[in-house]
């Protein structure tokens, strides 16, 4: 490992259980071994390992004492990743809790990001909307309805991903690939669709953020799921990759897949409008808006 840089307690806790199953795989231990030599439930090492509990200090502290890891600065490395896992994040635990699983995980994945790759071929993506454009989106009906103390949560998430991901000290680099539809498909009213086709080109002037336009004129893709690819500062944290769906649950891919997502996120690119004349196509369609 490189160090324990870290931005939040997400990639912390990835890289930790990362790091115990390699150091567990190198001793020749088995979970089951593992879990009866520390008095620990089977379960307990399972979830230990695929990140889905906190490890304590005095876990990792027992895992490698057992595993016979003596290097002191491979054991202070991960005790100081333990640590880091008890950090607070910025999405409240009583928030997370109101959230589906997968979509919990990304925010909170999302939230250590250094960079962040969007293809929207219905809809805006909730990072870039207005308040009354996401007004208008946790209104339209889907199978399964949320109910009105659901949606407002949905919105305050939102944002607050918004004020961390786009005026946060650390904010990460987004790049958006916005289908034509998504600009022309009404939400609410033309004053809703208007200024929020507004607020795109002034989001679009932040050197941080590239917004393109994948036109009608370029022709049928088969590409037809938003996704949103999500890149790390550190070459040790690998890509993961968010799949929405209005019909069923979301999903959260971290090791197979997310080749082929990049791979159709770079070929999108590649057929969608430059940056600056992506800012000038949505400047016109908020001008046709009146």
């Amino acid at each position: 490992m490189s160090g324990t840089s870290l931005q939040g307690p997400t990639i912390a806790r990835r890289r930790l259980s990362i790091a115990l199953r390699a150091a567990r795989d190198g001793a020749g231990q088995t979970q089951e071994h593992v879990a009866e030599a520390l008095d620990w439930s089977v379960s307990k090492m399972i979830r230990i390992e695929n990140g889905k509990v906190k490890a304590t200090v005095t876990d990792v502290k027992a895992l490698l004492d057992l595993y016979g890891v003596t290097d002191t600065s491979q054991v202070a490395e991960l005790v100081d990743l333990a640590r880091a896992t008890r950090q607070k994040s910025w999405l409240g635990g009583d928030l997370r809790e109101q959230l589906p699983a997968a979509y919990a995980d990304y925010v909170a994945l999302e939230a250590d990001a250094s960079t962040l790759s969007f293809f929207q071929p219905v809809f805006l993506p909730g990072l870039l909307q207005t308040p009354a454009y996401a007004q208008q989106m946790s209104m339209t009906p889907v199978p399964e309805e949320l109910t009105a103390e659901a949606r407002e949560v949905r919105i305050a998430v939102r944002r607050l991903r918004q004020d961390h991901l786009l005026k946060g000290a650390s904010r990460p680099r987004i790049d958006a690939i916005i289908d034509e539809s998504a600009l022309r498909r009404v939400a609410g009213d033309a004053q809703i669709m208007r200024e929020q086709m507004l607020y795109l080109v002034r989001l679009g002037s932040d050197p941080l953020i590239t917004l393109r336009v994948f036109p009608f004129s370029a022709g049928v893709t088969m590409v037809t799921s938003p996704f949103i690819v999500v890149g790390f500062p550190s070459g040790e944290d690998a890509d993961v990759v968010y799949v929405e769906s209005a019909i069923s649950e979301p999903e959260l891919l971290t090791t197979g897949g997310v080749a082929t997502f990049r791979s159709a996120f770079q070929h999108l690119a590649e057929k969608a409008l430059p940056p600056d004349e992506s800012l000038s196509f949505i400047a016109e369609v908020a001008a046709s808006y009146k």
